[in-house]
């Protein structure tokens, strides 16, 4: 696959909140960017279709909640939305809640494009930038690390990550 060059159009289009026609898609990314779904035997397709559902909209609802004034982005690439970062920028912090790319669009340098561009911005208003990534997506943790993010604290089921160059 090719990467992403300079001159591709990558955009963030803001949906904040998300809004409802981007609900399958989002579904679709939540799958893909979740490998603990993978997890889940013993049950029927169609149940456990209802509660991989439930669990997307669970993460939705709380985002919603938790993070009421958190930008929510549809990443898109030459007008096809092709993933998600969710920000929350606080007074010192910006704090990446959510990135996800669909499957064929990684590995391109879209999300690498994307963290610089917040790393960067955050930078130039001298703030920091934090994440959490769970311990068993490891291909999350990797990507984080290889951009200079280090472990700040290990929460047992996440580990707490931040921006140092």
């Amino acid at each position: 696959m090719k990467n992403i060059e300079d001159s591709d159009q990558i955009s963030i289009i803001p949906s904040c909140p998300v809004e409802s026609g981007h609900k399958d898609f989002l579904l679709k990314l939540f799958k893909e960017c979740r490998p603990d779904l993978a997890f889940i035997n013993g049950i029927s397709k169609e149940i456990k279709a209802t509660v991989i559902l439930q669990q997307f909209n669970i993460e939705q609802q709380q985002l919603q909640q938790l993070y009421p004034e958190a930008e929510l982005n549809i990443v898109m690439l030459h007008k096809e939305p092709v993933g998600r970062l969710y920000l929350l920028r606080g007074k010192n912090e910006v704090r990446v809640l959510a990135l996800g790319l669909l499957e064929k669009y990684r590995c391109r340098g879209i999300g690498r494009k994307l963290m610089t561009a917040v790393i960067e911005n955050a930078a130039n208003r001298g703030k920091t930038v934090s994440l959490q990534v769970t311990w068993f997506n490891q291909s999350a943790y990797a990507f984080y690390e290889k951009i200079g993010f280090k472990v700040i604290e290990n929460k047992g089921v996440s580990l707490e990550m931040q921006y140092m160059p």
